[in-house]
């Protein structure tokens, strides 16, 4: 099974190969005791059969059995590359809600991926074609022709000619994502929903950035100027590793979850080092520092252009929804603590999803405009 699942990820499955796999992940758990050469690896592997599962059936389902399949995927209960895909009924216990509103709609001037340079002005990037869209002294701001951002540097001003370095300010709307490399050639991956602050140039002891929302980090080594991440009240310190940060004010947490290299995640004097494939998850309403063992499939869901809802309660998914398709949803009545999952492609319009999470979980949805009633 090992050998086949590798082949499927290469694409040098035969047709037929590749709709047992297929088949059977629809139908009944993979489960392998397997050794991954990385987290990377694997989760890579687990979300190429999904994409994989994707593009067969949406190719040969018609219009009247679109919502029927999606529900079938979502509702399937698997077990990929070793990682868990849970679909858990849990005791009923109610907690009385009498109204709860999510609304995790970003305010900004426009719609499209906003640039805020040093001086307040803003450019939209979505609007500019590639080229040259800012210029801090030396350092100009290009877009690439892929609609990535970068920054390059002319003659180095000497130290201590500017009393401060500038910071721009990369923002997403809802719905939205962006791809950019930092002045150091770090790599970052922002979410939908995210803020991004930043120094044109890494001129000191040190790389600080700040963050929030989720952002996915691959950064470029230098151990002798250290990266650190502000988000919220927590600080993250690496010194050149691939990990995720998740800090939704609305979730009131922060979660950081490693891939590869090594992070230390610091808040009101506590401390957690990490390994790749464990996360740490430091809470609005405590100090303590929770390090737990990451489902990094899940984590990196989003960047590879899905849903992935594994164990989670009704409110939980509705935040991440209300990020993506930018609406308001209402929950009203008693909201029960089960926890339910499911894979979706982010693809997938509002309407097909909501209604794929209304037979899941057992939960009437009503969508009336950018308005969604969760009903128990």
């Amino acid at each position: 099974m090992r050998k086949l699942i590798e082949k499927y990820a290469k694409g040098t499955c035969t047709k037929q190969e590749r709709k047992w796999l297929e088949d059977q992940v629809l139908r009944k758990p993979l489960v392998g005791d397997w050794t991954w050469n990385s987290e990377e690896e694997k989760v890579l592997m687990g979300i190429r059969i999904r994409k994989g599962i994707d593009e067969r059936r949406s190719g040969k389902r018609k219009a009247i059995v679109k919502n029927l399949w999606y529900t079938g995927l979502a509702a399937s209960i698997l077990l990929v590359l070793g990682g868990a895909w849970l679909w858990q009924h849990q005791k009923r216990t109610e907690e009385t809600i009498n109204r709860l509103v999510i609304n995790e709609s970003v305010s900004q001037s426009g719609d499209g991926i906003i640039l805020t340079l040093s001086d307040g002005s803003e450019v939209d990037i979505d609007e500019h074609g590639d080229g040259i869209i800012g210029q801090h002294g030396v350092v100009s701001i290009k877009k690439t022709a892929d609609g990535q951002l970068v920054y390059e540097h002319g003659t180095i001003t000497q130290p201590g000619t500017e009393k401060e370095i500038p910071h721009n300010t990369i923002a997403t709307p809802n719905g939205k994502q962006f791809q950019m490399s930092l002045p150091d050639g770090t790599k970052v991956w922002l979410n939908t929903a995210s803020k991004l602050s930043y120094p044109i140039t890494f001129d000191g002891a040190e790389r600080s950035v700040s963050l929030e929302g989720e952002a996915y980090f691959e950064v470029a080594h230098n151990p002798s100027k250290p990266f650190k991440i502000k988000a919220q009240d927590t600080q993250i310190e690496v010194t050149g590793t691939h990990f995720n940060v998740s800090a939704y004010v609305s979730d009131r947490k922060v979660v950081t979850t490693l891939l590869k290299g090594g992070v230390n995640v610091r808040k009101n004097g506590q401390e957690v080092s990490l390994a790749a494939g464990y996360q740490a998850v430091t809470y609005a309403e405590r100090t303590a520092i929770d390090k737990l063992i990451s489902n990094a499939e899940q984590t990196m869901a989003w960047k590879n252009g899905y849903f992935i809802f594994d164990n989670m309660d009704i409110v939980s998914i509705m935040r991440s929804v209300a990020r993506w398709y930018d609406i308001q949803v209402t929950v009203e009545g008693k909201i029960p603590t089960k926890k339910f999952g499911g894979t979706f492609p982010m693809t997938a319009n509002v309407d097909e999803l909501l209604l794929d999470l209304s037979t899941l979980g057992h939960v009437k949805l009503e969508k009336k405009g950018k308005e969604v009633r969760v009903i128990w």
